[in-house]
């Protein structure tokens, strides 16, 4: 097996493209859903994959991918690059959520009191139509598969001839630009295939499920280099390998999060897991996956079987995860948080000698709440004790009292989903993203791009819209934060006080940039850089 190569324009490892996360994504009804790192006209955001990898014991590997969209199921088509034809199944629609669910790190809160009977809490919930596939057109090999599931018309695509391939995807009606020929280059080179697929005739959006693909190969990897041109800041990805033995990644930093870093305030169940994990990963250059799970099967099904899932499959998703992890004896949970100008390689994960990790984060050690009498300090959330802003950037509070970002030089503030923390719904923030990673350059040049999505949207008077990859980011002036709403309409908002990373492990005298007095702190684009360049308090990391 060939060793992963940084990829620019370089050869891909032979093993490529076994999985892209390539699910079909939210778009508009006239556009196609995107396949890995082409997409029709309109931009999509990648955000949270989840993928089932099953060694199979035999020389194969079943990769499970969640497939979602939303809009016309005409519209509706799948393609992802692979190293061979598969064997092709589908699963029940909630497999994959609820695998997720069974395996997701939980927090033990520190103890609590209650001096008074608490309030009545309410429960918090939170958990132009497509061408049809041109037949062996010019150079390019379109051969049928039989249908399978809600999936029909589906066919591998195979070419010798890199342009043959880009002309074939550009008359489906996909957008080529010249920043993404490459990567198409470097399949064909390879002698990749695509796979693609859309709904049968007589299938609506309900009945989209994960498509399980089997191929002879001989480790787990995800293309993330094919992702990038699709994947939004701080995507991310959440990998389950049911096999005989724990897992790891083998090309990749391991770390698991230490307890002692993670924090939660059991009164506003406020807790700082995803974006201390997203530090993490970065202190580790964006080549890292945390473990958050390693257990023997038979306590991932004690889990499933504990859970109760209102969903019409439930019966059935429990009978096929029992299956699954009955036969293969062991699962490991691996999670990332990436963005496209950090996925340089190709991650691959091997067996580990490591022992069991629990999910469990048991802080029921720390000091004893009060969650009942008045505590209008301990009501206070953390400021920026949740908020992760990017490499070199700040966090900052805002005169409206939201937490937002204030972003380096080279770099533009862009909203995106995230989890607020474990237990926590997915909602908008805010990060940093490289301004020159931009797909669309050569498209905007010869007038091909999508419309300008700042011509619909705003950063308000103290900064300015910049159309990156085909999103509206913003560039906010000197003492200006970029604040989202729940829309992801960003806004720059006034800077009242400034925080590094550390301020994620709650201790505010570190890490705060500004006077304590609560004054807003001048702070220029190069004072940021070199803040950056000094030494973060210190971060516990241990290899798992």
């Amino acid at each position: 097996m060939k060793p992963n190569t940084p990829i620019s324009v370089s050869a891909l490892p032979a093993y490529l493209a076994t999985l892209v996360l390539a699910a079909a994504f939210s778009l508009p009804s006239t556009a196609l859903a995107c396949g890995g790192f082409f997409c029709q006209a309109q931009p999509v955001e990648q955000n949270a994959e989840r993928i089932l990898f099953e060694v199979n014991g035999d020389g194969t590997i079943t990769a499970t991918v969640e497939v979602r969209y939303s809009g016309d199921p005409a519209d509706f088509s799948w393609v992802v690059p692979v190293p061979d034809t598969p064997t092709l199944d589908v699963v029940p629609q909630s497999t994959l959520t609820t695998l997720d669910i069974a395996t997701v790190p939980q927090i033990i809160s520190p103890p609590t009191r209650c001096t008074r009977p608490p309030p009545l809490l309410l429960p918090f919930v939170g958990m132009a139509e497509p061408e049809q596939f041109l037949q062996n057109d010019a150079g390019v090999d379109v051969s049928d598969l039989p249908s399978v599931g809600p999936y029909d018309d589906i066919q591998v695509v195979s070419s010798d001839d890199p342009s043959a391939l880009t002309t074939w995807l550009a008359d489906n009606g996909y957008l080529i630009t010249s920043e993404m020929e490459p990567f198409i280059a470097n399949y064909v080179e390879q002698d990749y295939k695509f796979l693609g697929m859309k709904l049968a005739p007589q299938a609506g959006i309900s009945d989209i499920a994960p498509i399980s693909m089997t191929f002879a190969i001989d480790q787990p990897m995800v293309p993330l280099v094919l992702t990038s041109v699709a994947a939004e800041p701080e995507m991310g990805v959440l990998i389950f390998v049911a096999a005989n033995e724990r897992y790891e990644a083998d090309n990749f930093q391991n770390l698991v999060i230490d307890r002692a870093d993670v924090q939660m305030n059991p009164r506003t169940r406020q807790n700082n897991y995803y974006p201390l994990s997203s530090w993490m990963i970065d202190e580790a250059g964006g080549q890292a996956f945390i473990t958050e799970l390693a257990q023997p099967s038979e306590n991932i099904t004690d889990a499933i079987s504990s859970l109760f899932l209102a969903t019409p499959d439930a019966t059935e998703v429990e009978a096929y995860l029992q299956l699954v992890l009955a036969r293969r004896p062991y699962v490991t949970r691996l999670f990332t948080r990436v963005s496209g100008w950090e996925m340089l390689t190709d991650p691959t994960f091997r067996p580990s000698e490591g022992g069991d990790i629990s999910r469990f984060i048991d802080l029921s050690d720390r000091p004893e709440v009060e969650i009942c009498a008045s505590d209008p300090i301990a009501d206070i959330r953390q400021p920026c004790g949740d908020t992760y802003c990017g490499v070199g950037a700040l966090c900052a509070t805002t005169d409206t009292g939201m937490d937002g970002c204030v972003c380096p030089s080279g770099t533009v503030a862009r909203s995106i989903s995230a989890p607020a923390g474990l237990g926590q719904p997915t909602t908008r923030t805010v990060t940093c993203q490289l301004e020159e990673f931009d797909m669309l350059v050569s498209a905007r040049e010869d007038g091909t791009a999508p419309q300008d999505p700042c011509l619909n949207a705003s950063c308000g008077d103290n900064g300015q819209c910049v159309d990156v990859g085909g999103f509206a980011t913003c560039d906010c002036d000197d003492n200006y934060a970029a604040v989202t709403d729940s829309l992801g309409q960003l806004t720059c908002e006034k800077a009242v006080r400034t925080f590094d990373s550390s301020q994620l492990l709650w201790t505010e005298a570190n890490g705060c940039s500004c006077s304590t007095s609560g004054t807003a702190q001048s702070l220029s684009r190069g004072a940021i850089v070199a803040l950056a360049l000094l030494p973060l308090a210190a971060l516990r990391r241990r290899q798992g």
